[in-house]
Parts: structure tokens; C-alpha cells; sequence
């Protein structure tokens, strides 16, 4: 479970676009391909299709900024903190703050409307 220091510093990182997060490919072809293997391989089958299908589809659209507020918002998470979000099971007050995070819930729909 993720600490409360934790997620305060996710929902205060939401206000903060384009930071630059170290140690991450400066070129964006090489970020989107990073990222949409980081989403097909969390360990968990059911997150690996949601986050792989929807990778597939709209990681390709995006530019770097937005790349890197979606790997913020959710890869930098637990895998089980992400499962819990995006699936909205048992999700712990310390996470309800980030269910209103724009990639939270652009993924979360996309799971729900049964898109995968």
C-alpha cells in the first residue's frame, strides 16, 4: 500500500507539468516505446492488458509532457495501488485523491467501457 508521503507527492506532481523525470529517454520515439513496454509488463495479467491495449492505442499520439504525466500518475505507482484505481477495487482514502488524475480515469473508462 502506498504511503500517505507518497501519494500527496503524486497529487501535488499533477500541478506540475513538464518535469523532465531523470534518467528517462530524451527522444520521444524511445520514451513511447519504453513506456508501452513498462505498461504490457506489471505483473499482474489483468493491468498488462488494460495498460497494453490502451498503450497501443493512445501512447503514440502522445508528446513527452504527457508521456511523462502519465508514467507519473500511474506507472510510478504499485502495481497493486494501480489494479485498485483503475478497477476501483477497495481503493484506500489515501488513494482517493488520485482518482481524479487525468490519466486515472482516462484509463479507467477505457477499461470499463470494455474496449480491452
Amino acid at each position: 500500500m502506498a504511503s500517505k508521503n507518497f501519494i500527496q507527492k503524486r497529487v501535488a506532481e499533477q500541478f506540475t507539468k513538464n518535469i523532465i523525470l531523470p534518467n528517462r529517454p530524451t527522444d520521444l520515439h524511445s520514451y513511447q516505446k519504453m513506456l508501452m513496454h513498462r505498461c504490457t509488463n506489471l505483473g499482474m495479467k489483468e493491468l498488462d492488458i488494460i495498460l497494453g491495449r490502451w498503450s497501443q492505442e493512445f501512447v503514440p499520439k502522445m508528446n513527452y509532457e504527457e508521456l511523462n504525466q502519465m508514467e507519473s500518475e500511474i506507472l510510478d505507482l504499485d502495481t497493486i495501488d494501480i489494479y485498485n484505481l483503475l478497477l476501483q477495487v477497495k481503493v484506500a482514502e489515501e488513494l482517493k485523491p488520485l482518482e481524479e488524475l487525468k490519466y486515472v480515469q482516462e484509463i479507467r473508462n477505457y477499461a470499463l467501457k470494455g474496449l480491452i
